[in-house]
């Protein structure tokens, strides 16, 4: 008989804990984040310029910090790596509830930024070698839908909570992040972690050691700097697609007031319908890869960075709220389901001990991409307009278009 606490034993699977820390986290960050710039604008007073500052500060913490935590997860362990960071973003998440003034946000941005960057990478390596024998693509999908369905019970939480008070899911959220760090410091396994390097020579000489054999590597690997290319873009046209959509709803159109559809009401509502279509998707994905065995990654990739551009570009023109919901949730959906196939993409053209410090590249490009171009879509919509600023951020995305079908056709 199967017992009922499987998954706090020791030796769990790691695939299952995979699961159970996608579904888990992601309820605490959507919880946290998902009214945060409805109480930036309402309760901390943001404006445009402001706004999008919070953002570029905390994609600066993670450009900054990024390269640094992925070389600490391939020197010492994944495992670690992980566990710190869910501890930084309960932290950081604590901090911007409880102290509503723009300074203390934007260290917020700083403490939960810093947290990011010790579990991306680290997390996809340590998958990734704990399951070698899953297809990795499945994997990703899976642990993207764990994800999402976890965000959705993170909005419908978030969202009831905030119409009590904005502030409550900020700090609810960042209070079960550190729940979920305490219950992975005794569940999470870590078997088949290998050093980058075997003979340490210490901390700055391994860092500068590791950097040049992970630079050498990328260099070699033409698909890899394709890949990291388009990643690169998408970061670009990130920051002001996250940042501006909410101020284009409450600017620029009529939010229609349904029963207890109130503004507030109506982010939690889109950001669940969001979700719902992400999981759809993922699932349709994963029943075509169980059927025929694989997918067409370029072909995944292309369709979606066209769609993206295409329904960004819809959503700032337009006024009418139904259109504007409908063209604003199929943008997001084609970021759903681009990141996981980019990323098993990715892990493709990777030496396994330099797993964690490639993907930490890749996550400090697109923060890269962000800091560059929040500040220029931001000013953009302060000093023309926010639709503006939204055309700018579907454009900068267009080179991806050319990079794509390079990535397809090199091979390593």
């Amino acid at each position: 008989m199967m017992k009922c606490n499987f998954m706090f034993a020791k030796n769990s699977k790691a695939y299952s804990v995979y699961l159970l820390f996608r579904f888990v986290c992601s309820l605490a960050v959507s919880m946290s984040t998902v009214l945060s710039i409805v109480y930036h604008l309402e309760v901390v007073q943001l404006d445009a310029f402001q706004l999008v500052l919070v953002g570029t500060v905390q994609e600066t913490s993670c450009f900054l910090f990024e390269m640094p935590t992925g070389v600490v997860a391939d020197l010492y362990s994944r495992r670690r790596s992980v566990l710190i960071g869910m501890f930084l973003y309960g932290l950081g998440f604590l901090m911007e509830g409880a102290l509503p003034w723009f300074a203390p946000v934007l260290l917020a941005q700083v403490v939960w930024g810093c947290g990011d960057t010790f579990i991306t990478g680290a997390l996809e390596a340590w998958i990734a070698s704990e399951e070698e024998d899953k297809p990795i693509d499945k994997v990703f999908l899976r642990g993207s839908q764990m994800g999402q369905i976890g965000g959705v019970l993170g909005v419908v939480l978030g969202t009831l909570l905030g119409n009590i008070n904005l502030q409550m899911p900020l700090i609810l959220g960042g209070s079960l992040c550190l729940l979920l760090g305490l219950v992975m410091v005794r569940i999470m396994p870590e078997t088949n972690f290998s050093p980058a390097i075997e003979e340490r020579q210490g901390l700055l000489k391994d860092f500068v050691c590791l950097f040049k054999l992970n630079l050498g590597f990328v260099k070699g690997a033409p698909v890899l700097l394709a890949l990291l290319a388009i990643t690169l873009c998408g970061g670009l046209a990130s920051e002001g697609f996250d940042r501006l959509s909410t101020a284009h709803f409450l600017d620029d159109t009529v939010i229609p007031v349904i029963g207890p559809l109130n503004s507030v009401t109506w982010f939690g509502v889109i950001s669940l319908i969001g979700s719902g279509l992400g999981i759809l998707a993922s699932q349709l994905l994963i029943a075509r890869m169980e059927k025929k065995g694989t997918v067409s990654r370029t072909s995944v990739v292309m369709s979606t960075s066209a769609g993206y551009i295409l329904f960004l570009v819809l959503f700032a023109v337009g006024r009418s709220f139904w259109f504007m919901l409908l063209v604003f949730l199929l943008a997001g959906l084609m970021r759903t389901i681009k990141e996981p196939v980019l990323a098993a993409w990715m892990n493709d053209h990777v030496d396994e001990k330099m797993r964690a410090t490639v993907f930490s590249t890749s996550g400090q490009l697109d923060s890269f991409g962000q800091i560059i171009g929040g500040p220029i879509v931001g000013l953009v919509a302060q000093q023309v307009s926010i639709p503006w600023g939204l055309v700018c951020t579907a454009f900068l995305l267009l080179p991806a278009l050319f990079l794509v079908p390079v990535a397809g056709k090199k091979r390593d």
